[in-house]
């Protein structure tokens, strides 16, 4: 634009803008709510210098480019900001938002009181204005909420590259509240107002929530604050807010006449409650219940309902008794327990061994000579082999019957060599096979007993691997381990075990002192997870005291 062009603008501009406007009647009445509703219809038109027009339908929003006043315009829809200002306020008489229209400037708005009466800032009300004009500029917006001297949300005509827009912003101190004459306020509405956030946690909010009243009106929670409002009649309404991935929640809340109420909404997130394989207790994934049990029934860590067990050892001396399936005793060396819970003379069967303990009695298959030694399969090898544990994560080398690795206390080596999740319905005990100083001075000297054969009452077996390890499924409840090694007194623990969860149970075994072995005393040893069990002997205290460094120092591969 040239100088001379740009002075005879100026020039119309001033002239247009201090021209004194003719006196008129009052602009026809309106509702705040009136106001808001014509200020959101004319949201994503474009900035049109000197026009004031818009369409209901949304459409043909229009384009601006360049600089004011002389930006260029494509299309017939859009609005400066004091045109906008005029078309929701119906000033100086009702017109249709389509028709074109630029009755006054924020000259206007700012110096004169035509159809508008200046009020404090600190009083400014959805639907009032807030102006400035000075040194040849100005501007206006139409106030929604929030703090007018703070933040606060306003429909406005921002510029060329904005367009017609609803925003939070601030304003300078030079900006004035005005308020349209002829406001209809006998029936003043109030504001149901809050937030949607997560849990209990007010700051943690969620942006895109819908909110969703009884009486029809639906608001989407805005970015970044999850803000959301109605403007309604006086009366009780209830609030519903929702949002992908949480369960929906309904607040009911009391709006007052020209009141402000604040019913923000907290939302959990989604769960789906696992209770496969459980009749009772919380569910794993959500905590809600699976059930209850019958009335006297126990609900055990597995969620299964247990009926209190009277055990019953009438005429048995070892195993486990027919009711209960707790131990009723065990076997002397030698000895076997039959099926009717007696003990009987055991025939040894070493048809698969030819050194260590047999697999029935515990008794010897045989020593092996010098530069051999027995590994776990019951055979006579190398001292210098070398194990292969190709494709094993655990157990021992089908070579050498060394030991692979161990597993992960919450998982069990299964017959292929792998680590697998422990069997729901029974429970692992696991631990070592140990020889302690009788009189538990010096921890230190403490050693493992390898190939050591063990046999639980409930029936099952297992054999340590040559560092004392071993570990063996089982049903659940209290158990007696019994251990059995070439040259030892046995000895037992009796430890305690859940469906699916697993126990460490060291078993103490003695040197033969003094006689054979059956008047040599058995010691007792222990379940990390029950305590000390048995009696209270010297070895059994330092068991317990040994639990601590033998859980630090298991091998992990």
């Amino acid at each position: 634009m040239s100088l001379r062009t740009l002075a005879a603008t100026l020039a119309a501009l001033a002239a247009w803008a201090g021209a004194p406007r003719p006196a008129s009647a009052a602009p026809a009445p309106m509702t705040r709510a009136e106001i808001i509703s014509l200020a959101k219809s004319g949201v994503g038109y474009s900035y049109y210098w000197g026009h004031g027009s818009w369409r209901t339908d949304g459409t043909q929003h229009g384009s601006c480019s360049g600089s004011c006043p002389s930006c260029s315009h494509s299309g017939s829809y859009g609005a400066d900001c004091s045109g906008f200002a005029a078309k929701v306020w119906q000033v100086p008489s009702p017109s249709p938002v389509s028709t074109n229209s630029h009755p006054y400037s924020t000259y206007n708005f700012r110096n004169e009181t035509t159809h508008w009466t200046r009020v404090t800032r600190d009083n400014a009300k959805q639907a009032d204005c807030l102006v400035h004009n000075e040194s040849g500029s100005g501007h206006i917006v139409v106030y929604e909420s929030g703090d007018a001297w703070g933040s606060f949300w306003a429909y406005e005509c921002k510029g060329c590259s904005y367009g017609c827009v609803h925003n939070l912003r601030t304003a300078s101190s030079n900006y004035i509240a005005i308020r349209r004459n002829n406001l209809t306020e006998a029936q003043p509405q109030g504001t149901l107002q809050g937030v949607v956030y997560i849990g209990t946690d007010t700051n943690a909010r969620i942006p895109g929530a819908t909110v969703k009243l009884n009486t029809g009106g639906t608001a989407t929670a805005r970015d970044p604050d999850a803000y959301w409002s109605f403007s309604l009649n006086a009366g009780d309404y209830t609030a519903t807010a929702s949002a992908t991935g949480y369960t929906s929640r309904s607040r009911t809340c009391t709006v007052t006449a020209g009141g402000s109420i604040w019913c923000s909404i907290g939302l959990t997130a989604t769960c789906t409650p696992d209770c496969s394989g459980r009749q009772c207790g919380p569910d794993p994934r959500c905590g809600t219940s699976c059930g209850t049990c019958p009335s006297g029934d126990s609900c055990d860590g597995a969620g299964h309902c247990q009926t209190p067990c009277t055990p019953d050892c009438s005429g048995r001396e070892c195993g486990p008794d027919p009711s209960c399936g707790t131990s009723c005793g065990t076997c002397g060396t030698g000895s076997t327990c039959g099926a009717a819970g007696q003990c009987g003379p055991c025939i040894p069967d070493c048809s698969a061994n030819v050194c260590g303990p047999d697999p029935a009695c515990g008794l010897s298959c045989g020593v092996c000579t010098d530069g051999l030694s027995c590994n776990l399969l019951g055979r006579c090898e190398a001292i210098d082999c070398t194990a292969d544990c190709t494709g094993r994560a655990c157990g021992p080398d089908p070579l050498c019957g060394q030991s692979c690795a161990i597993c992960p206390d919450d998982q069990v080596c299964d017959a292929t060599g792998q680590c697998v999740a422990i069997d729901s319905a029974r429970g692992k005990l696991f631990g070592y096979a140990l020889v302690l100083p009788l009189d538990g001075s010096d921890l230190d000297l403490a050693t493992h007993v390898g190939r050591a054969r063990l046999t639980v009452d409930s029936g099952e077996e297992a054999q340590a691997d040559p560092d004392g390890y071993y570990e063996v499924l089982v049903a659940p409840g209290t158990r007696t381990v019994t251990a059995h090694a070439d040259g030892m007194a046995p000895g037992s623990a009796v430890c305690a075990v859940v469906a699916g969860g697993f126990s460490l149970c060291l078993v103490a075994l003695a040197p033969v002192v003094g006689g054979e072995d059956g008047n040599a005393d058995t010691l007792h040893g222990g379940c990390a997870a029950a305590g000390a069990a048995g009696r209270a002997t010297p070895g059994s205290v330092a068991l317990a005291l040994l639990l601590a460094r033998l859980r630090g120092g298991r091998r992990r591969r």
